[in-house]
């Protein structure tokens, strides 16, 4: 796969960037060895990072275990993180091609923005988790669905620092896929004990949350 931003997105990409307030590091984990996708996510991060003077990317090539990826806890390759002013528990696993480019963009302005475009009732349920979430959403590129699931975690992840959210992009991680019993995507996987399958309204979404700390 090649990966190459035509002229007409990057231009969007470039609106879009535009309510942007603070700088974003956009780590990016690859391994020159058994990882297909790796030089693909590299030349899509470096194309985007070209697009607005707040993104700062930085290319991490060590493996995993060590330095950066085991300070982001970076357990797959290859994998992007987000960071805003302050670090936000956000991974992108494996390419965000397809309809996910979206989500990843969203995200970059979300992180940047610090905030989300989320009902102020949803914010505020968000906020009111007490507990870590390890939220991780499976997908693939041709789902037309994925992407607003993934949008949903990121954000709640940019509101609640107790909140991570994994996109896994189950193509390219067949263990992690079989492991899950992923047979439909988007398929979400809250602390490893709730699971729903589709996109799910923001109220539908709280309930799994809240579910996932016992509540």
């Amino acid at each position: 796969m090649v990966v190459e931003i035509d002229e007409e997105t990057k231009t969007q990409v470039m609106e879009l960037f535009e309510p942007m307030v603070h700088e974003v590091a956009m780590h990016v984990f690859i391994e020159k060895e058994k990882c297909l996708y790796c030089n693909d996510v590299r030349s899509m991060a470096e194309q985007i990072s070209e697009l607005s003077d707040k993104i700062k990317l930085e290319i991490h090539e060590g493996p995993l275990g060590e330095g950066k990826a085991s300070e982001f806890g970076v357990e797959h390759v290859p994998a992007t993180v987000l960071h805003g002013e302050g670090p936000y528990k956000i991974k992108f696993y494996g390419i965000a091609a397809g309809h996910e480019f979206g989500a990843l963009i969203g995200t970059i302005v979300d992180v940047s923005m610090g905030s989300t475009q989320l009902p102020p009732d949803i914010v505020e349920d968000i906020r009111a988790i007490d507990k870590p979430i390890h939220i991780k959403v499976f997908t693939t590129p041709q789902c037309p669905y994925c992407p607003g699931m993934v949008r949903l975690a990121n954000q709640a992840a940019v509101l609640n620092p107790l909140i991570e959210s994994d996109m896994i992009e189950s193509l390219e991680f067949q263990e992690l896929t079989q492991k899950y019993e992923v047979f439909g995507v988007p398929k979400t996987i809250f602390n490893e004990t709730v699971s729903v399958e589709g996109l799910t309204p923001p109220a539908m979404f709280i309930e799994k949350l809240f579910e996932a700390i016992g509540e």
